[in-house]
């Protein structure tokens, strides 16, 4: 006679789930262990510089918008250090195909809390506008390095993780960046009687943060470049003869800056402008949102082992797309935040699968030009959208502004799709997805 069930006996069901969510946890921790000490290393330095980051991106246009810049300087300011990346992201891959990645890293880290500074101390339009750019050709080496240097110090078994990670740590500085940033400049400001000053001091704590990342570069104990990567060049015969991978990877990764760059850099103004919010509020809401987006970035693996690489960048972008809708025509706040968080946490997670992706599809010798192309569609879109977003929002609104970057996070998700979706394939004896190479499609 079979024993009778109790009530102590949870149904098999539920049992099930709670077993398939601890094994993933558990499979989660044994891929992160698989991190080798230079990728650690790096994590670490690459957490520190973005908090200063994030401090910036955080604070910086409420602090010009006190001087009195209006949205279409500030949309140039912000811009501007785009144009850096994107003058910086060939030579600088060049340069690190050729030489060590730890005196590059260590001089940039210098030079990056150095001109941060000129911005925070000098507020003149041009004078910003001339550190911005260094700024952003300083960051150009960081961005580049990334790619290749965790494909260097990585296996195919934890690489997704890895590259998941890297954004999630990125996410992680913006918390911290965003929970303590508003509330500094409140009780700074408030001490000495001055919110300029408040703001002030802040971005000078960001910059002092960023310092310490010379302690784990420091560590780093990266080999040369190998013989492959030091055969990286870019000419006319290499781009004819393999241009239209290098156009398939980055046309989709150009609209969705494009979108992005028209939005995203005045959404503090669009909380400070549409419900009046104190920088402090404006701070928590942006540390929820890195929030989402650290979790988000977590997840895609798990979500990647189930529907693919490549579908988890598409779904997760389009999913977002009502979130943005919501924050376009609501007035409503609480709604807002929610919208405001999901979409953030949805739009970012498909972020390291996008590199992930294009670094496994790319040859060897190519790694550091593919990652180089990635940021300059990139920063080159957002450099462009970036000034024309903040002359749309000051002549047109948020609203306005909002459908044109929904219409082409549309664009992008559809272009993804149809240029890789036959670029991996189901494992047929174990969970997951196989990425077939370009040249083998």
């Amino acid at each position: 006679m079979p024993p009778l069930k109790t009530d102590f006996h949870k149904p098999a069901s539920e049992n099930g789930r709670v077993g398939n969510l601890i094994s993933n946890f558990k499979d989660y921790l044994s891929h992160l262990k698989m991190f080798s000490r230079n990728a650690r290393l790096f994590l670490t330095g690459m957490f520190l510089v973005w908090i200063n980051f994030q401090i910036f991106n955080v604070l910086f246009n409420l602090y010009l918008k006190e001087f009195g810049f209006n949205e279409g300087q500030i949309g140039l300011i912000n811009s501007s250090r785009g144009v850096g990346m994107t003058l910086m992201a060939i030579p600088a891959a060049i340069i690190l195909s050729r030489i060590r990645l730890k005196p590059i890293l260590l001089v940039g880290c210098l030079f990056l809390a150095g001109f941060s500074f000129v911005m925070s101390t000098y507020v003149d339009f041009f004078i910003i506008i001339a550190f911005s750019i260094l700024n952003g050709m300083m960051l150009a080496f960081y961005r580049v390095a990334s790619g290749p240097f965790f494909m260097r110090n990585s296996t195919p078994k934890e690489r997704t993780y890895l590259f998941s990670s890297s954004f999630a740590v990125l996410m992680l500085a913006g918390m911290t960046a965003s929970a303590g940033s508003g509330e500094m400049v409140i009780l700074i400001g408030g001490a000495v009687g001055n919110i300029i000053e408040g703001y002030r001091y802040t971005l000078y704590i960001g910059i002092t943060v960023s310092l310490f990342t010379l302690i784990p570069i420091m560590k780093i104990k990266a080999a040369a470049p190998s013989p492959d990567e030091r055969r990286f060049s870019f000419t006319w015969s290499k781009l004819r003869e393999r241009g239209r991978f290098y156009f398939k990877v980055s046309f989709s990764n150009f609209i969705v800056g494009l979108g992005a760059g028209l939005i995203i850099p005045f959404l503090n103004l669009y909380f400070k402008d549409r419900f009046n919010l104190s920088p402090n509020t404006i701070g928590w809401f942006f540390f929820c949102v890195a929030a989402a987006m650290f979790v988000g970035s977590l997840s895609g693996p798990i979500l990647a082992k189930r529907v693919g690489l490549v579908r988890t960048v598409v779904y997760t972008q389009l999913i977002s797309i009502p979130f943005l809708l919501v924050l376009a025509y609501s007035y409503i706040l609480p709604l807002v935040f929610v919208a405001f968080v999901l979409r953030g946490g949805l739009m970012n997670l498909g972020v390291p699968i996008v590199n992930n992706v294009s670094m496994e599809l790319s040859r060897k010798n190519e790694q550091g030009l593919v990652n180089a192309l990635l940021m300059i569609t990139w920063t080159s879109s957002w450099m462009v959208a970036t000034a024309v977003g903040g002359f749309l929002i000051e002549k047109f609104g948020y609203t306005f502004t909002m459908n044109i970057t929904i219409v082409l996070y549309i664009i992008s998700a559809i272009t993804y799709y149809g240029f890789f979706k036959k670029a991996e394939k189901k494992n047929e004896d174990s969970p997951g997805w196989t990425i077939i190479r370009e040249d083998a499609v």
